[in-house]
């Protein structure tokens, strides 16, 4: 069995762990050069935000800033990500990175729901403290299991 750890709405919740005033809001993320939307909150979705919507189109829908805009920082978000990971395999010996937001386990049963236990404060909003990192506020990761790693995806 395999079990995929995935940090939601990654880029904004980088975003937001420095901004927790956002927690709630309608918040994006653009590409380099600032091209297009490329991470949405929950509740930019709500609005019928769309991945890829050029930020001209952005603009012209939401005229008067009723969506915070953020420019790609991939550097945050490829530390932030690591602390999160190092937790991950802190639990899980087995733990295999796939990509900035997400990696696999493999014997899930033994180390999959362990490592989904410790990032559980993050999901109820809960602080989250330990010596790689501390934080308050939504940090959701997600958790599936599966009897191959692209099943669990």
């Amino acid at each position: 069995m395999y079990a995929i750890v995935d940090c939601d709405n990654c880029y904004v919740s980088c975003e937001r762990v420095f901004r927790p005033d956002l927690n709630g809001k309608p918040v994006v993320v653009l590409s380099n050069n600032d091209g297009c939307v490329v991470a949405r909150s929950n509740e930019a979705k709500a609005l019928g935000i769309k991945a890829g919507l050029p930020y001209y189109q952005l603009k012209e829908r939401f005229p008067h800033g009723e969506v915070t805009v953020f420019s790609s920082n991939y550097e945050l978000y490829g530390d932030i990500t690591d602390r999160v990971m190092s937790l991950v395999r802190k639990a899980s010996p087995t733990f295999y990175r796939y990509s900035i937001d997400e990696g696999f386990c493999d014997r899930a049963a033994e180390c999959g729901h362990r490592s989904f236990l410790i990032m559980a404060g993050a999901l109820d909003r809960t602080a989250v403290e330990t010596e790689l990192l501390s934080y308050e506020g939504p940090f959701g990761v997600g958790y599936g299991v599966a009897f191959f790693w692209p099943g669990a995806k």
